[in-house]
């Protein structure tokens, strides 16, 4: 898509790093908009010039020396530094938030302009939401309890170390395994049960499940098939109910292969798309004949 603007240009860039640092340096003004003023170390005027300064830096590295970057970031680290040991004279505070927001709004302006402007943006948009949901999170990590961080561990265990070192290739008898999509279905169960306990714990039992089918409809209905038939048996109260999930999940199958046949081919979508909607309302319509209401709050086993 042509944007019209031409990230090539020094200006276009040097005033991205401007805008980022005042997307994070109005966030952080925000914060601490009922302190009297001087008594902050950066708000939004402050923030605007360091991403200026980093951009200017990256310019200037860019033109000369990458020495010139690096002893830059050293400089305004000490800066940055010397004034938050300074107002701890006065604030007992020990957070060092404001202090990596500084350096890293510096870092994001000189991405801005020898690096990728668009990747610095959205870095300083994701900087931003993350400093501004300080209560939300630290509330959420309050309610964690051990045993949920141990099974999102787990489930990062299985996925970002192990998913990507097993060998993407057929093997064994009649080339029948391949160990990447054995192991892709077990992480596939896995994120189900996760996505599914933590749905059911914010928003209910029905709600949960009903997201929990939402989201195994368009990545594997079989493994959501999978994970709701052992749940049945360890809570056989809500065996209708895990069974209206079910088939709402493959229900949910038909417009991800809509969507499927639309980029690939439009004429096939053109003589599936009834049957498809068909079958699609006919495992809904069936999912609500299953779906009575449940007034139980599904626990989690402990291992």
């Amino acid at each position: 898509m042509d944007t019209g603007l031409d990230f090539s240009s020094p200006y276009i860039r040097l005033a991205i790093a401007l805008l980022l640092g005042a997307i994070i340096g109005i966030q952080r003004g925000w914060v601490d908009r009922n302190e009297a003023a001087g008594s902050r170390i950066a708000g939004i005027r402050t923030y605007s010039l360091v991403g200026l300064l980093g951009g200017l830096c990256g310019l200037l590295a860019d033109h000369f020396s990458e020495l010139f970057l690096g002893l830059a970031f050293i400089a305004l680290t000490v800066i940055v530094s010397v004034a938050y040991v300074s107002r701890l004279r006065w604030h007992n505070n020990l957070s060092i938030t404001g202090l990596v927001g500084t350096l890293l709004t510096f870092l994001l302006g000189a991405l801005a302009v020898i690096g990728d402007p668009v990747l610095a943006a959205s870095s300083a948009v994701i900087t931003a939401i993350i400093l501004d949901n300080k209560k939300e999170l630290h509330e959420a990590l309050r309610k964690l309890q051990e045993y949920e961080l141990d099974a999102a561990l787990r489930l990062l265990l299985i996925s970002v170390v192990m998913l990507p070192l097993l060998p993407n290739q057929a093997m064994g008898p009649w080339d029948a395994i391949n160990p990447y999509e054995v192991w892709w279905m077990v992480v596939l169960i896995a994120s189900i049960s996760f996505v599914g306990y933590f749905a059911m714990k914010i928003g209910g039992t029905e709600k949960g499940i009903l997201l929990t089918c939402l989201f195994a409809g368009l990545s594997s209905s079989t493994a959501l098939t999978l994970q709701f038939s052992h749940l049945s048996k360890q809570q056989p109260p809500l065996s209708g109910l895990l069974a209206s999930g079910i088939l709402l999940s493959c229900g949910t199958m038909f417009p991800r292969i809509l969507f499927v046949c639309s980029v690939v081919n439009w004429t096939l979508l053109e003589r599936l798309w009834l049957p498809m909607l068909a079958m699609m309302l006919g495992f809904y319509v069936s999912a609500g004949g299953f779906g009575a209401p449940i007034n139980q709050t599904a626990k989690p086993r402990r291992k």
